[in-house]
């Protein structure tokens, strides 16, 4: 069910290090986040993180914000991998565990695109999800995106080979959000 606009969206800063941790640190978060890292303290990969938000940002490839709900930060939206080209970017989002199965990433994400898509000029976006991951599966389906296809054994984390399926939204699909 969505929930009445209780989020407001900003970009990243230094003093978000501790949720960032938070969320970084939760297996439950990160086991489709598509992290790839060689610390291990949630610390040391929170300011990774928040290091490469910047960087994305700074470069012009990418756009990430934190969401914020009644001034919390809960969750995590953003571009990257911009292609010039192609006018078009990667999605990716996390969202704290706690605050799962209430419609917030949903709600975050139709607030959110439009003004993803007109900062970075782009005509399409792209999401990668494992199979198993059937969260962002539905929440893709319920906000237009098309299922592309599977891409087999296409990633390697931890030594082992995943298959990603792929989804897009194009910027003429944005007003049925």
């Amino acid at each position: 069910m969505l929930q009445p606009a209780r989020l407001h969206f900003r970009d990243f800063s230094p003093a978000d290090l501790f949720v960032v941790a938070h969320a970084m640190g939760d297996a439950r978060l990160t086991a489709f986040y598509g992290l790839d890292t060689a610390h291990s303290d949630a610390r040391a990969i929170a300011q990774e993180q928040l290091d490469w938000y910047s960087s994305v940002a700074s470069e012009g490839s990418g756009w990430w914000q934190a969401v914020l709900l009644d001034g919390a930060v809960i969750a995590a939206v953003g571009i990257y991998d911009h292609d010039d080209e192609a006018d078009s970017a990667d999605l990716g989002y996390w969202l704290l565990p706690d605050h799962w199965g209430h419609g917030w990433m949903d709600q975050a994400l139709r607030q959110w695109l439009p003004a993803a898509f007109a900062q970075m000029g782009l005509h399409s976006v792209v999401a990668y999800v494992e199979p198993e991951n059937a969260a962002s599966t539905r929440l893709l389906g319920r906000l237009g995106f098309c299922h592309e296809g599977l891409l087999r054994d296409c990633s390697k984390r931890d030594g082992q080979y995943l298959s990603l399926q792929r989804y897009s939204l194009l910027a003429s699909e944005l007003p049925g959000l």
